[in-house]
């Protein structure tokens, strides 16, 4: 799902993942072995988002194709992994549903460390305009 997110909710979702790190570091990296993970399959971070949080039918929507069963099977199984922390899977759940105005990708990236500028392409010169 595209959303257009202002720059002030990205940074609200900033902070609350920065909080999410702090509060449960072996999900936050779990996660993000997870959205890089899908990054260098080159899958959608909705497909991510949508099995990790049992979205089966939404997942569907962006699963990818032309992949061998077999790599699915093994991404799936990754996935699976991060329910072996059920306190911060629930966290996480919290997390996203309070911030599903960003969309699943904005997220994603503000995760692997994105800045809500660099999101938003709000640049001069180098520099970050505020």
């Amino acid at each position: 799902m595209k959303t257009i997110s202002s720059i002030q909710d990205l940074r609200k979702a900033q902070t609350a993942i920065e909080n999410f790190k702090e509060n449960y570091p072996n999900t936050f990296y779990r996660l993000l072995h997870l959205v890089n993970f899908t990054r260098q399959l080159q899958f959608k971070y909705e497909y991510l988002c949508g099995l990790m949080l049992g979205k089966d039918a939404y997942a569907l929507q962006y699963a990818p194709h032309f992949v061998q069963r077999s790599i699915i099977d093994l991404y799936k199984n990754e996935i699976e992994k991060i329910h072996k922390h059920p306190q911060g899977l629930r966290a996480l759940e919290q997390l996203m549903n309070a911030h599903l105005e960003i969309g699943y990708e904005n997220f994603c990236l503000l995760v692997r460390g994105k800045s809500p500028e660099e999101i938003k392409g709000v640049y001069s010169n180098n520099k970050i305009v505020n």
